[in-house]
């Protein structure tokens, strides 16, 4: 099984079906606008800063600057799915002995940044996801649909309801 990158973890408070299918390689998001919209952002954004910072082949921090995790988002929509991708970030990194690093989720379209901060109590949150993860992705049934409204704009949308 591949590690669990941060796409992965992410997707997990998202919606099982899309973090397994993309587990196992049934990517759609090329194509799909709003992941487009998303890339824009990312290249247009911070343009001073060294970014995509690959780590242990299983995260991609977005950038780094100060001693701060960056990630950045298009929008606000989804914001608690983006702390809990930066709380793993930060987990990957203190495992790596970087225990006093913080975090900031950055929206550049919505003039949003927010601290954030792995405590002990996160540790053992992301120890705890990363087993739920693990059994997810090793499971050979595909997870039901969710039906939320963040389907709608879903790049696996036509998949999922089709």
């Amino acid at each position: 099984m591949k590690n669990v990158t941060g796409v992965l973890y992410s997707y997990y408070f998202l919606c099982t079906r899309k973090m397994w299918l993309y587990a196992h390689d049934i990517s759609l998001e090329d194509e799909n606008e709003h992941v487009q919209i998303g890339k824009i952002i990312d290249e247009t954004s911070y343009s001073r800063e060294r970014k995509h910072i690959l780590v242990d082949d299983c995260i991609n921090i977005d950038y780094i600057h100060n001693g701060i995790v960056y990630e950045v988002k298009k929008s606000k929509k989804e914001k608690q799915m983006a702390i809990n991708q930066i709380k793993y970030y930060l987990y990957v990194l203190h495992k790596h002995g970087l225990k006093d690093i913080k975090g900031m989720l950055a929206v550049p379209k919505e003039h949003l940044t927010e601290e954030v901060f792995l405590t002990e109590e996160d540790i053992e949150t992301v120890e705890a996801n990363l087993k739920l993860i693990k059994e997810i992705l090793a499971g050979a049934n595909l997870p039901q649909i969710i039906d939320k409204p963040a389907c709608k704009s879903c790049a696996y949308y036509e998949f999922c309801y089709i």
